[in-house]
């Protein structure tokens, strides 16, 4: 149900959107222009940008010269995936980048899939002094800079694209579909990026001061996007959409809990967490949804400006 809004004084009154309370959002509580600075802080530097645009170009060199020699395989597909490619990646508090670089082959391959990692390992190693490791998912690049890049591996048919697993085998499942499925859910709808950003940028803000886990920057994604509340103002917009996530799961049994994917494998993306993970983070984002709403009724910008800083960190301002 959508909050009924009445225009009253200095503000306006949101009723019905917090289970308890009204919330009267105040024009002088606006911190609208300091959440778009927050935007440009948590981005990625252009200079990262270049240094990731050049790890990429080097890798795909390597990889493709690789195979050719040793298998004879002509072409290899590269596809940059995940939020670097959807633009909702957020500069960490460690300024520590994750970035996924899918290795694509133009049909099924006869070698095994830990096979063809130990491959990718073998033609990468040397490339930088971090080195090379093989992941359950992927093989990761590490560099000395700020940032890694992981390469999972697929197959395409005529129809579809799988994801290879060294445990689980051959997946179908294609990133790109993803990618499109997002395109559509945010065409428009620059604000639900940025809030999208925001809600990765609280929860890295927090596990660091915590030291627990939180729900994937995937998760948030999806959620946000279900339960995205629009408003011309950034921080009431972020702060209404966290607010109706937690209805969501305030509507469920934690059991219940869910955050699927909408494209093949259709898999819950929250199933990473244990029941004790996904309670801390209620508590936890319960408690910064309330200081939050707190700050919308804040009678100058100054002072909620200050419980910002208590919401997202010093990198708010």
């Amino acid at each position: 149900m959508w909050p009924v809004l009445a225009i009253a004084g200095a503000g306006y009154v949101l009723y019905k959107l917090f289970s308890s309370d009204e919330v009267k959002v105040t024009h002088e509580s606006d911190c609208h222009e300091q959440f778009l600075g927050f935007n440009r802080t948590i981005s990625i530097s252009h200079e990262k940008r270049k240094n990731l645009q050049s790890a990429h170009n080097t890798i795909r060199t390597k990889l493709i010269n690789y195979f050719e020699d040793r298998y004879h395989i002509p072409y290899i597909d590269f596809f940059i995936q995940g939020s670097y490619k959807m633009g909702t990646m957020v500069e960490n508090m460690d300024s520590f980048s994750d970035v996924d670089l899918g290795v694509y082959f133009n049909e099924k391959p006869s070698i095994a899939i830990s096979t063809i990692q130990y491959h990718i390992k073998e033609a990468l190693t040397g490339h930088t002094s971090k080195g090379v490791e093989i992941k359950k998912m992927c093989v990761r690049l590490n560099y000395v800079r700020d940032f890694h890049i992981d390469l999972p591996i697929y197959y395409k048919d005529w129809n579809n694209t799988y994801f290879g697993c060294k445990q689980d085998g051959w997946q179908k499942s294609d990133p790109k579909d993803f990618i499109k499925w997002f395109q559509t859910q945010t065409k428009d709808k620059p604000q639900l990026v940025r809030v999208i950003r925001y809600l990765k940028a609280w929860a890295d803000y927090r596990k660091h001061q915590t030291n627990k886990k939180y729900p994937s920057g995937l998760v948030l994604t999806l959620w946000a996007i279900e339960h995205y509340y629009e408003d011309e103002r950034d921080d009431v917009a972020f702060t209404f959409t966290s607010d109706q996530i937690l209805q969501y799961l305030n509507d469920k049994y934690q059991s219940e809990w869910e955050a699927k994917m909408p494209v093949a494998p259709y898999d819950d993306t929250l199933s990473r967490l244990s029941n004790n993970q996904k309670e801390y983070f209620y508590n936890d984002f319960k408690e910064m949804i309330e200081s939050a709403s707190a700050v919308l009724e804040y009678d100058n910008q100054y002072s909620a400006i200050l419980k910002w800083k208590n919401v997202f960190g010093n990198r708010f301002n």
